[in-house]
């Protein structure tokens, strides 16, 4: 029994670490950032996640309007699924930032 909650233990911790980015940052779902459940994320939302942005780096804290800006491809005021899966992210960093450069 002992065992079997150490094993229990170490594979679940070692599952969070596995779902984080370095620096301690899990990326966000859409899922997760959707908490009106309407299939779009709005400014609000989109706010409320940048909120919890580590304020840390060399440009400071992420600034909430230019992060939605960024992932309104479309500008129609709100960001769908798809926007979403394409938006431009940092390579290692949290969504929202300047594309990764090409490989």
């Amino acid at each position: 029994m002992r065992k079997t909650l150490i094993a229990f233990a170490f594979t679940a911790v070692a599952s969070s670490a596995l779902a984080q980015a370095p620096g301690g940052f899990t990326p966000p779902t859409f899922a997760g950032l959707d908490t009106d459940k309407n299939g779009s994320l709005s400014q609000a939302e989109v706010e409320k996640f940048v909120a919890t942005i580590p304020a840390g780096g060399p440009n400071g804290p992420p600034n909430a309007a230019a992060v939605f800006g960024r992932w309104d491809a479309n500008k129609d005021g709100s960001v769908s699924q798809a926007e979403f899966d394409a938006r431009p992210r940092p390579q290692g960093g949290p969504g929202g930032g300047a594309p990764a450069p090409a490989r």
